[in-house]
């Protein structure tokens, strides 16, 4: 596999970040007029949310909920289109034709890890908030303000935990390089590598 020279990979992080910010703008805008609607909406319908939030709350709602999503799909669509660079048109889709794979499971697995590492923290924190708040419901001592200052407190430690874990894994993960095929080349497929990737399988034939 031949490597990306300097000015081929400046083209493409040029047309990635012009593809992100594009997907970026359109998720964000969708989850703000979505956001404030629903907002407006319980707020006509809902004397008491609209007696219990503040103007500046009900105006943090579409707000945040539109950087939000900005967010998550400006850096989602920077990583594919880093990693994946077929899926946006900027590679040519790769060949997997009579290709069977003998990488042991646990290498696929943490390689689909490293590749989706957003799903990785939604599939483990999602579980893990629901089970502290409901374990937080049965405490009948506490008042329900207290069993939702108790779940928030538990369940930032524990999404911050995995999310710190997960950071570790792909640090390692950046400096090591993905898991490859034991012994053998790759037939007729063209790995969707970044740039720092293919430099450091090209340093690692080169010192075979």
């Amino acid at each position: 596999m031949s490597s990306l020279t300097d000015e081929t990979y400046a083209k493409r992080k040029e047309k990635v970040l012009s593809i992100a910010m594009h997907e970026g703008n359109k998720w964000g805008i969708a989850g703000f007029i979505l956001a404030g609607a629903a907002t407006a909406a319980a707020t006509l319908k809902s004397k008491k949310f609209d007696q219990m939030t503040s103007v500046s709350a009900k105006a943090s709602i579409p707000i945040m909920t539109g950087l939000g999503l900005w967010s998550f799909k400006f850096e989602m669509t920077v990583y594919e289109g880093q990693a994946k660079p077929e899926k946006w048109g900027l590679a040519p889709a790769p060949k997997i034709d009579d290709f069977h794979s003998k990488m042991p499971v646990h290498h696929k697995a943490m390689n689909y890890v490293y590749d989706h590492p957003f799903q990785m923290i939604a599939t483990m924190a999602a579980p893990l908030v629901g089970s502290i708040m409901y374990t937080q419901s049965h405490n009948t001592h506490l008042t329900f303000s207290q069993k939702i200052m108790h779940s928030r407190v538990f369940a930032q430690a524990g999404v911050l935990s995995i999310l710190l874990t997960t950071m570790a894994f792909r640090e390692y993960m950046d400096r090591n390089g993905r898991f490859t095929e034991p012994g053998v080349e790759r037939h007729g497929i063209e790995p969707s590598y970044s740039h720092h990737d293919e430099q450091v399988m090209n340093n690692n034939r080169a010192h075979k």
